[in-house]
């Protein structure tokens, strides 16, 4: 009798190999590229709002209206997502995002930015962009198993979230040294232009084909029903709604607390280039730390440290002091991101992976609005500092609610500790 040896399991490729994958290396430069572009927007729309109205509650605005879209389109996007090509939404996403940032641009390079009717056009072009992003998130998640096979998803997810981190670490410096040296219609004009370095990638790579089994109606309620049935699930979302939460102060709160610290616009740049340095330097630890501590352990430590960093934050008496605890903040942030995001990936099913990520969307960004006009407002009110703490003690209470739960009789059910 022939004695037929088991077949091991495909070993998991380093990240290296993974970018030089020609399925998914093209869509991470690509998407990298679009990102960074994202960051001369977000950088140039919150000076030129403050430089307009000297409100932090406005700059927060123009993060409620570009994240509203996510908040109140992407559970429809999701099921979108679950129907048709992936890829092709994406695609579509993207030229939605391109035309919004093209209008602005163009409009601030012909009549400038004193000639801008308040803040009124970066709000509409923000919302516009919102509404790319409502289709492109949720695509975006639930076409990267469909780039990778099923071994290197937990190294693919690092580094999706890699091409965001390291975008705030490249795109708000050169935002800022193009909005000093270039102004912000350039800045502007340049966040279009990168919109079409994903597209182009998207066009030329193949996605293997993944097969959508189960029967279901494909709706919006089916998906919140599959959520709703599943304690897991639903947890590890209300941490990604944290995560949201807990790193608005990055974005909305950089203006006034470079006023703070006697800095200018270049020091808004640096502040928010930190936090992405901090968690782009941590993408080659990713795997080593989940193979010892397990996804939930290494998620309840980042958020824990990314709140530690968030103090240190509001404490800070010097620019670097601000700079290294926002980069602290940056580790602990994709820690947490990560484990997450990899743990939804591999608990869902793949008819559900577009409804339930575009939940992940809703819960990452659509919890940004609030946290926005929540810390902008308290930063008007008492000052920045008091603001950036608010969002601190929130990734502490869903630190403290992963570890109850991992600690409970039935645990995280199916989950890796």
């Amino acid at each position: 009798m022939t004695v037929v040896a088991p077949v091991s399991p495909p070993a998991a490729r380093s990240s290296l190999a993974l970018l030089r994958d020609r399925t998914y290396g093209p869509f991470f430069f690509g998407n990298l590229v679009s990102n960074c572009g994202t960051w001369f927007q977000n950088i140039a729309a919150a000076v030129v709002v403050f430089d307009l109205t000297g409100s932090a509650l406005l700059v927060g605005v123009v993060s409620v209206m570009q994240f509203a879209a996510s908040l109140l389109l992407s559970p429809w996007a999701g099921a979108v997502t679950d129907r048709v090509d992936r890829r092709r939404l994406l695609i579509a996403g993207q030229v939605v995002a391109l035309l919004g940032a093209s209008a602005l641009a163009l409009q601030t390079a012909v009549v400038g930015v004193d000639g801008l009717p308040g803040p009124a056009p970066v709000l509409a072009s923000a919302l516009v962009i919102g509404v790319g992003f409502a289709f492109s998130v949720p695509a975006m998640h639930a076409l990267v198993p469909a780039l990778v096979p099923p071994a290197d998803l937990d190294q693919a997810v690092a580094l999706n979230s890699v091409t965001f981190n390291l975008a705030r670490a490249i795109g708000p410096a050169l935002g800022a040294v193009t909005l000093v040296a270039l102004g912000p219609a350039a800045a502007f004009g340049l966040n279009a232009a990168s919109y079409l370095a994903l597209i182009v990638a998207l066009l030329t790579i193949t996605p293997r084909p993944v097969a959508r089994r189960g029967r279901g109606d494909g709706s919006v309620r089916e998906g919140l029903r599959y959520v709703r049935g599943d304690r897991t699930t639903l947890v590890l979302l209300v941490g990604v709604a944290a995560l949201g939460f807990g790193t608005d102060p990055v974005n909305t709160l950089a203006p006034p607390m470079a006023a703070a610290l006697n800095g200018g616009n270049t020091l808004v740049g640096w502040l928010v280039s930190a936090f992405g340095v901090g968690a782009a330097t941590t993408a080659l630890a990713v795997a080593p730390l989940r193979r010892r501590l397990g996804h939930t352990t290494m998620a309840v430590g980042g958020l824990v440290l990314l709140a530690i960093g968030m103090i240190g934050f509001a404490a800070s008496p010097t620019a670097a002091v601000a700079v290294g605890a926002l980069a602290a903040s940056g580790v602990g942030f994709l820690l947490a991101v990560t484990s997450l995001t990899t743990r939804l990936q591999q608990r869902v099913d793949e008819r559900m992976r577009g409804r339930v990520m575009a939940l992940w969307s809703v819960a990452f960004l659509g919890s940004r609005p609030v946290a926005a006009l929540l810390d902008g407002g308290v930063a008007d009110l008492v000052g920045p500092r008091p603001a950036v703490t608010v969002a601190a003690a929130v990734s502490l209470l869903a630190a403290g609610l992963l570890w109850r739960e991992a600690r409970a009789p039935a645990g995280f059910v199916g989950a890796p500790r």
